[in-house]
């Protein structure tokens, strides 16, 4: 699944039992998890979230994202991805 993000908007990736790859195909996103860490997943990197996992996606200016199962998996993505109804600044 693919999506295209402006400047401030965010997304909820629900965890799912066998976890997500999230692809940055442009620009760069910050992601948060709630392990105390933020990352930072610029054009062409990808970042895998555990099982089980939810995490809150910026953009920080116009990108795009793939969300996809880990190879292991096979599930479909499309329910973990909900889009908050509002733009930062």
């Amino acid at each position: 699944m693919e999506c295209n993000l402006g400047q401030g908007d965010l997304l909820r990736l629900e965890g799912k039992p066998k976890g997500v790859v999230l692809q940055c195909l442009t620009g760069t996103v910050w992601l948060t998890q709630g392990d105390g860490m933020d990352y930072l997943i610029c054009a062409g990197r990808s970042f895998e979230m555990q099982a089980g996992t939810t995490a809150v996606v910026e953009a920080l200016g116009s990108a795009e994202i793939r969300l996809k199962a880990p190879a292991t998996a096979g599930a479909n993505l499309n329910p973990m991805l909900s889009r908050f109804a509002f733009r930062s600044a």
